[in-house]
Order: structure tokens, then sequence, then C-alpha cells
């Protein structure tokens, strides 16, 4: 797919890059609220056929469009949904009440996005009879862009067009604004209950605000919390990055390991518990539990037009250099140059973590764990790199 494609003629390379790589961002927040991966699209497309019908205004659509993609960027590190102790079903339904919230703080930090998106997102879940949460508002209070999405996520929840009819209707003037319902029946006889995916918007992202880096830099930083692995992606990707720059890859093979050691996490958002705390990352135990999680991680990236590069890489850092690791049975050269060094930095890492609060003599141990496995797990030569990135670092 070119930069512009179905994009629209107005939006420009910057802003097509920024909007898949946002979606992005808000298909990863869909999986780790658990929902199914089309819903994004759905519910976007839904709203903002509805918004059109309403006859809202063009800029409340395009704020539509980017709100109901990202309307679960809040369950990324909320405990409802997060690693952590065991709750009680209440305690996560009462948790689950921050994610609007939460999700509008992390749209207020997103510069680029059209005027308007954080509220919609805020308010996705307010009731006309005041019964919603997070602030409970009811009546007109509550913008009709919030009430056409919510009536959107319950449509696309269900698997019965008729009986989501029903069951929308019903809801009118207690969950539902009356005038929203009649926008939705209407939708719903003239198409049929078929939705119909529409354009992106992307024109109307200010991408000179926010760069792609930045909003997958905010992701990683999101998927450490969700994860209970603070600060983990950081430490991996500064680490393959000096093995990168070490053994001299070009810049685009560096790229590839830059960001696919921010996004490998990715694969473990609905994990019961982060990898590196299940198994020893040098054992052969647990190397099916690693594959898995990046095939998953590789599948989710391999969504985005700006990421795809990224799927194979993230998918073949459970491969071993000898054949034997996973998927694939990968060897050798047929394993990514930006696989390779992913690989040992994040299994450094987890070895690492365990020898941070050694005393001195035993701070070595983790990169003499990994130089035996050099020729076998690893590729040796990034084995050496990483020593001599280690060492110059002491």
């Amino acid at each position: 797919m070119s930069l512009t494609e179905g994009s629209g003629p107005s939006s420009s390379p910057g802003s097509v890059a920024l909007g898949e790589v946002l979606t992005f961002f808000g298909m990863v927040a869909d999986y780790a609220a658990g929902c199914a991966p089309e819903e994004g699209e759905r519910v976007s497309s839904l709203a903002v056929a509805m918004a059109k019908i309403a006859d809202l205004s063009q800029e409340d659509r395009d704020a539509l469009y980017f709100a109901a993609r990202l309307r679960n960027i809040g369950a990324l590190g909320n405990a409802a949904f997060a690693k952590g102790e065991a709750l009680s079903d209440r305690e996560i339904v009462m948790l689950g009440w921050d994610v609007p919230a939460d999700g509008a703080r992390l749209c207020e930090s997103i510069g680029a996005l059209p005027e308007g998106t954080a509220d919609m997102v805020r308010w996705q879940a307010e009731c006309w009879d005041g019964t919603g949460y997070p602030d409970q508002l009811r009546w007109a209070g509550i913008p009709a862009t919030a009430q056409l999405l919510n009536i959107a996520q319950a449509y696309v929840r269900t698997t019965d067009p008729e009986e989501s009819l029903s069951a929308i209707t019903l809801e009118s003037g207690c969950s539902f604004a009356p005038e929203q319902v009649r926008t939705f029946i209407m939708w719903f006889h003239t198409y049929g209950g078929e939705i119909e995916s529409v354009a992106p918007p992307y024109a109307a992202l200010e991408s000179e605000r926010t760069t792609p880096v930045e909003i997958i830099e905010r992701l990683s930083e999101l998927v450490d919390a969700h994860n209970a692995t603070p600060q983990r992606a950081a430490r991996v990707a500064r680490r393959a990055e000096e093995i990168g720059k070490h053994l001299r890859f070009d810049a685009e093979t560096l790229r590839q390991v830059r960001l696919a050691s921010l996004l490998f996490g990715i694969g473990e958002l609905r994990a019961l518990q982060a990898e590196s705390m299940q198994f020893d990352p040098l054992a052969r135990l647990g190397i099916d539990t690693r594959a898995e999680n990046a095939v998953t991680a590789a599948r989710l990236i391999a969504q985005c037009p700006q990421l795809a590069d990224l799927a194979p890489v993230v998918r073949a850092r459970a491969e071993w250099y000898d054949g034997t690791g996973r998927p694939d049975g990968l060897r050798h050269d047929a394993i990514p140059q930006a696989a390779h060094a992913l690989a040992v930095s994040l299994s450094f890492d987890a070895v690492d973590e365990a020898y941070r609060s050694r005393i001195t003599e035993e701070r070595a141990l983790p990169l003499v764990r990994l130089e035996t496995a050099a020729g076998t797990q690893f590729d040796p030569a990034v084995v050496r790199a990483l020593a001599d990135v280690v060492k110059a670092r002491a």
C-alpha cells in the first residue's frame, strides 16, 4: 500500500504515517482490553456513518473516527486488564470505570489529534439518564458524538443485528439519547445493518505536532506498565541499538532493531505473566511460550503498513542460531540481523535482572551465561558485540 492510497487526496505522507501508527496504537489497546481485532475499524466506521446522517460537521466526524479507534487506550496498564494481584469481579468492574478518563488523558497528550477527540473518549460510556461514567453526565450534557460512539460500540459487540436493533431501541431515554437512537435506526434501515468501511481522515491530523516514533515510545511504556516490566523495552532497545552500531548495521536495520525492541512486548499483553518471570531465557523450557508471544506480536504489527517490515524481526526473536528454535526453525543468516540483536539483548536483560543487586563479582555472570550459548542459541558475532558493549559501559 502506498503512503496515500485510500487516505484521501489531501493526506500528506507524514499524516498518513502518523495515522497508521495511531490506528495501530488503538488496535493494540483493543487487544489488551480483550476486543476482537476488527472491532476498532467497525466501531469507527459505524460512528462516522451515523454522524454523517446526523449532519454533524466534518471536524466532528474526523475527531469521532480517531476517538473510536483510540477508545480503549486507557485499558493499557489499567489494573482490571494488566498483570498484578488477583482481583474480585467487583474490583475489576470498578477499575474498568477508569478506562475512559485515562484514555482521554492520553489523547490530550497527543497534540496531533483533532480537537474534541479526548472529550469523546472520556464521555463514551456516559448514559442519557445519568447512570454512566466517569462523570455521570446526562441529557444534553453528553455530546452527540460521544453518544454515537457509545451506540456504535453496543451494536458492534453483538452478533445478531436484529437483536441489537431491538436492544438499542429499548435503551432509548435510558442509556442512549432518543435523538441519537433515531439516527441509529435511520442508519440501520438505510444500510440493512451492514457496516461499510470509511476512509481514515488522516489529513485531519496535525502531524507536525507529534511523530510516529513518539507514539511508539508512548505505547511501549504503556505495554511495559501493563506487563509489569517497567522500562524493559527501553533497556532492551538501547542495548540492541548499541550492538547494531558495533556491528555496523545499516540505517534501516538499526531502525528495525530499535522499533522491534520497543514493540515485542505486545505479544505478552494477554498472557497471565510476563515470559521473563516464567522461564530462564537461556533454557529450552519455555521456548514455545516465547515463540507464541512472538507470533502474536508479529501478527499485530503486520496489520500496520508503517511497521509491517518489523513483523518478521519480532516473529524470529525466539529462533535459535543452530536452527532448533521456534516458530519456524530458521538458522544462521535466515534469521534477520535485527532479530539476532533483539534476541541477545532481551535475553541479557532478563538474566541481568536477577543479578542487578548482587555483589560486583557476580555482576559478570549474565554475560558469561550468554557467552556459553553462543553458536547454539545466539549468533556468536552478536554475543561478542554484546560483550564489547557491556565491558565498555563497565
